[in-house]
């Protein structure tokens, strides 16, 4: 048999989904290659006068490269040879990243608890669930580490545009299972048109319309109506409550047959949820005052230097205010030491989202034009705010976040052999935290710090050996982040080399607040050796240590990013595949936009305003340095072509969240946080625990940033080898 290269075949791949067609003819050494094809099914045709044509239908995913080698045989035109490879697990050829396409199949068929497909992303290899209680996974959401790089390093596609909250650098919007295509998880020597973060590239591609019309309706419902009681929840209480329910359909088909086609989708969630925590309260003689049965001890009377006789506080020895704080206390409902109390309020989770795509071929080249508009939206109520806040009713925090990501897209087949994308894109994050404020500092004596309404509620107080009890301190909080985004792609095939070519760049936005320690902060502690007994300490109205906050930090945070990469794919033999790139990124530091901000010097030991004295707007200086050289191969061995040997190398620069630059807002007198405690014979008191007068002056809040701050990086390499194991079993060893 004689085996040689067939110039001149004519390709024509069609898009079984909606008849779109790309065509190409092969060069002198028989090689073809079509760029910048959307994931979905396909059929592969090649005919060449004088042989067998060739007709191969495949499935291809998101960002594959996927090397199809066909075999002509000499024989008539009118003879078609037939494949069907849709279900095979072929051979990543010509790539030498590490990764994982998770299909459409795998979303919707996998068990998935609260339908939240990111939690996926653990099942492709290096991917690990974040640490507990980490910033990105609180209140229910997801977060993940991987290959080490921290859980803020990953980087969220949605429809190859930004996807992201800057502010902590976790996804922007969730769509539904039902809009999802497929995404793909890229972990390791990822080529240069992918950066900005260092950890996981996270592509997510949504379903699009077809010829057909295709929808789904569903319903979800789950209680705890045949759930075992929480063994901690009192039996004379009703068991804690648990439902929730998840509703919603998708639509898609033709506006105009092989031409205009639209998708929609929506998903609706409703639960209610009984969280069950179990705390310390005093006992009802406690509160008034007599310890003689209490686990603590019998407080020391301050004045004289002895017990208290009996245990008992004189009535006339009580501080109002104090006595006011330890009535908010509920009185104990178990017979447990130390956990005498327990409750089940009820956690509300609202949310909705939904996705609207328009898809519309411009001519018969392949060209397209789209327009796809996502929208969610959160309402929570959490009746805890967490571990080490108050674990008894009244003081939890409400949380509404709304995320909006929009999209226009042009892809132009300027030739058979130059593709150009073009996007631009727009996205919104609105995120805020309130305090339930059921009590105000005015109703149990407590001074009013701050004027604005929004920062009412009770100052966080702890006792030492009970429950706290009050608002979190870090609220109130809100943030509004917009990012507005310009992406240009380029595509290029000349003989053996694929080029891809581009610019990504980015213009941040955000406006908010954050009212740290706006209402103040008590501490009582036995420590402070004033009766020895933290709950008589409070009685007595002598707080171990008080903060409180002046706040006037309106916080508008602005920067901007640049991103340019090339990478060439250059196909040295049949079997050999070098991938090569370059990466620029240059991240403006964030700055104040009207420069409102102070900044440490370390130089002059002072508090400089930004944009003055030789201090830059942002507190540091711009690094100008982030290339980002890219360097990769893959090698087919064997007869049979069943095993890829693959390597590769690359730096990758880490454009942090935005929440560090907020060390701009928190230096005085824009922020003054101060701390209060008692000196001999000037005692702290309840009734002026936050006193305007202190015998010496306290120190101004200040943060200093480092001047020569580089942005972070990681430097990743891989060696893997993968082996096919029948047409739909792949092993790899990495």
């Amino acid at each position: 048999m004689i085996e040689a290269a067939v110039p001149g075949a004519n390709i024509k791949l069609t898009s079984a989904a909606t008849g779109e067609t790309r065509t190409t003819t092969s060069g002198e050494a028989g090689e073809y290659a079509i760029s910048s094809i959307p994931p979905g099914l396909y059929q592969l045709e090649v005919q060449r006068t004088g042989f067998k044509g060739h007709n191969e239908r495949m499935e291809l995913m998101v960002n594959e490269n996927r090397r199809v080698d066909v075999t002509l045989t000499v024989s008539g035109p009118e003879v078609l040879y037939s494949v069907d490879s849709t279900f095979e697990a072929p051979l990543k050829k010509d790539t030498a990243s590490l990764g994982a396409v998770i299909e459409n199949r795998q979303i919707t068929g996998l068990p998935l608890d609260g339908r939240n497909f990111y939690e996926l992303s653990l099942i492709v290899p290096g991917a690990v669930p974040p640490a507990q209680g980490s910033a990105g996974s609180t209140r229910g959401d997801f977060a993940f580490s991987v290959n080490g790089a921290r859980e803020d390093a990953n980087n969220f596609l949605l429809d190859g545009v930004f996807n992201v909250d800057p502010k902590l650098n976790t996804f922007g919007v969730r769509p539904s299972v039902d809009a999802i295509r497929e995404f793909e998880m890229l972990t390791s020597t990822y080529d240069a048109s992918f950066g900005r973060n260092p950890g996981a590239q996270v592509n997510v591609i949504l379903n699009s319309g077809s010829n057909e019309f295709h929808g789904s309706l569903f319903e979800f419902h789950r209680n705890a109506a045949l759930d075992a009681r929480n063994f901690f929840a009192p039996a004379s209480e009703p068991k804690p409550k648990y439902i929730r329910n998840q509703f919603g359909g998708s639509l898609g088909g033709p506006i105009k047959s092989n031409r205009t086609f639209f998708f929609a989708d929506y998903e609706g969630t409703r639960s209610r949820e009984g969280i069950t925590r179990i705390t310390n309260v005093p006992t009802a003689e406690e509160r008034a005052g007599n310890f003689s049965n209490s686990l603590f001890g019998v407080p020391t009377n301050p004045f004289t230097g002895q017990p208290f006789d009996n245990g008992v506080i004189p009535d006339f020895f009580i501080n109002p205010v104090g006595r006011a704080i330890a009535a908010l206390y509920p009185l104990p409902n178990r017979n447990v030491p130390f956990q005498n109390f327990v409750s089940s309020p009820i956690l509300r989770d609202d949310n909705d989202s939904f996705d609207a795509r328009v898809d519309h071929k411009l001519d018969d080249s392949g060209s397209t034009l789209t327009f796809r508009y996502s929208f969610g939206e959160r309402d929570l109520f959490e009746p805890f705010t967490g571990a080490a806040f108050s674990l008894v009713p009244g003081f939890g925090d409400t949380v509404n976040r709304r995320s909006q990501n929009a999209m226009a897209a042009v892809s132009l087949v300027l030739t058979p052999n130059l593709v150009n994308e073009s996007r631009v894109a727009f996205s919104r994050v609105a995120a805020s935290v309130h305090q339930e404020a059921s009590v105000l500092n005015a109703d149990v004596g407590l001074p009013t710090i701050s004027p604005r309404e929004r920062d009412l509620g009770l100052s966080f107080i702890t006792v030492t050996g009970f429950s706290p009890l009050g608002d979190e301190g870090n609220n109130p909080q809100n943030s509004v982040t917009n990012v507005y985004q310009f992406l240009n792609n380029a595509s290029y095939v000349r003989g053996n080399h694929l080029i891809k070519f581009g610019a990504d760049l980015r213009f941040s936005q955000q406006n908010a607040f954050r009212d740290v320690e706006s209402r103040g902060r008590l501490q009582f502690s036995p420590f402070g050796q004033i009766t020895g007994n933290a709950l008589g300490d409070l009685l007595l109205g002598f707080p171990f240590l008080t903060s409180v906050a002046r706040v006037d930090n309106p916080q508008q945070i602005r920067t901007e990013s640049y991103n340019f990469f090339i990478n060439d794919s250059y196909r040295v033999t049949p079997r050999f595949t070098l991938v090569a790139g370059l990466r620029y990124e240059y991240n403006s530091p964030p700055v104040d936009a009207e420069d409102r901000a102070n900044v440490y010097d370390v130089a002059t030991r002072s508090l400089v305003p930004v944009g003055t004295n030789g201090v830059p707007r942002s507190g540091f200086d711009a690094d100008r340095n982030n290339f980002a050289p890219r360097l990769g191969f893959a090698w087919t061995i064997g007869e049979d072509q069943k095993t890829v040997i693959r390597g590769g190398y690359g730096i990758y620069y880490d454009q942090s969240p935005l929440a560090p630059a907020e060390a701009l807002y928190f230096n005085s007198p824009f922020f003054d946080n101060n701390i209060f405690f008692s000196l001999p014979g000037l005692p702290l008191t309840l009734n002026d625990p936050f006193p305007s007068f202190f015998p010496f002056p306290l120190p101004d809040s200040a943060l200093a940033i480092q001047r020569d701050l580089r942005t972070g990086y990681m430097q990743h390499w891989n060696f893997n080898i993968e082996r096919q194991l029948g047409s739909k079993t792949v092993l790899e060893v990495a």
